[in-house]
């Protein structure tokens, strides 16, 4: 067997390729974050853009309940 070093894209790649298999995540908050990565727009400025559109549809659900 070949011990083979990962490039940390490699590493990266594997880490949102699995991302999705980890138990008791938020789907939403895992699929936004798998999306811009796919989109190579994994930013700080685009996740926090995205984390704040997430929790305005939040909110916006739950005004909708009352």
């Amino acid at each position: 067997m070949e011990n083979k070093i990962k490039s940390g894209r490699d590493v990266v790649h594997e880490f949102f390729a699995e991302i999705l298999n980890v138990p008791n995540t938020d789907k939403t908050t895992v699929d936004m974050l798998v999306t811009l990565y796919s989109q190579g727009k994994l930013t700080d400025k685009n996740i926090q853009n995205a984390l704040d559109d997430m929790i305005q549809k939040e909110l916006k659900a739950i005004n909708e309940e009352k």
